[in-house]
């Protein structure tokens, strides 16, 4: 099996399951995203002692990466309230938000590294869209 297979399957059940965790647990907004955040980074600094760091990146990449991060935490901040909250079910609104991030990654990499849209990659956005359309709050 490829690696990224492996990744793909992990991040699934991962990514697709510690919302479902939080939720039960009923800490949301940004006490609950710190919480998530601070073992996440006790995870991530684990794994890079581990294989240790071959080289810094350039301080123009740290600001993008620190832009990227700032993304993260805002829509960790975002996510996480929506995912705690009772007044939409969990089976509707976090499908539609990981559903969202997947039509965000196609159209800005599309944008930004000049990834081709096939008809396939479009029929999939469609179904995406669809998806979120036959699954959106009544």
């Amino acid at each position: 099996m490829k690696p990224e297979y492996l990744g793909i399957a992990i991040v699934a059940l991962f990514w697709g399951g510690y919302p479902l965790i939080a939720r039960g647990v009923g800490i949301g907004g940004p006490l609950g995203a710190l919480l998530l955040s601070v073992v996440s980074l006790a995870t991530i600094t684990a794994a890079t002692l581990s294989t240790g760091v071959e080289a810094w990146p350039a301080p123009a990449d740290v600001v993008r990466l620190a832009l990227a991060g700032l993304m993260m935490g805002i829509g960790l901040l975002a996510f996480n309230a929506v995912a705690a909250s009772r007044n939409v079910e969990a089976s509707v609104s976090i499908p539609i938000m990981d559903t969202g991030m997947l039509i965000v990654s196609v159209a800005a990499a599309a944008l930004f590294f000049a990834e081709p849209i096939t008809a396939r990659k479009a029929l999939g956005l469609a179904l995406l869209c669809a998806g979120i359309a036959v699954l959106r709050p009544e």
